[in-house]
């Protein structure tokens, strides 16, 4: 049986897969882009994206949300409820950058900032957005790979 997530993490300092779904399009494309996920620096931030284990053993990556006096509040940029009750013990790391194709993509980059900026601002935006794209966009994809 391989190693888990945590066991990588810990001897080689970094973890490299293609996500699974689509809760984080549109920054990542479900076959196309792959993640780079790193040891997480705890106390989490709004809006860093993490990897964290449910208590059913399932690992999800979202974005932060809101930090909160009970644990963290996450989103996937795809969804407009949140999951609220995530603690620093469920925290398995953080996004550092991802890969479409040869193309790095930094979390501290100005075009990602300015991403985070305009998505998260509001969640009312972000669900008249998605449902727009839902509804008009994204069903023409439905059993493909989105590319840009």
């Amino acid at each position: 049986m391989g190693k888990s997530i945590e066991e990588v993490l810990s001897e080689v300092g970094v973890y490299i897969v293609k996500p699974k779904g689509t809760s984080m399009y549109p920054m990542l494309r479900l076959n196309c882009d792959s993640i780079c996920v790193v040891p997480a620096s705890l106390p989490l931030k709004k809006h860093d994206v993490a990897l964290y284990k449910r208590k059913g053993g399932a690992y999800v990556l979202h974005r932060v949300m809101e930090v909160a006096d009970e644990g963290y509040v996450f989103c996937g940029d795809n969804q407009c409820f949140t999951e609220s009750g995530v603690t620093d013990d469920m925290i398995v790391g953080v996004l550092d950058s991802w890969y479409t194709g040869e193309k790095k993509h930094s979390v501290t980059d100005k075009r990602y900032l300015r991403y985070v900026r305009f998505w998260c601002g509001s969640m009312r935006r972000r669900a008249l957005i998605l449902r727009f794209c839902h509804k008009f966009l994204w069903r023409k994809y439905k059993g493909k790979s989105v590319t840009r």
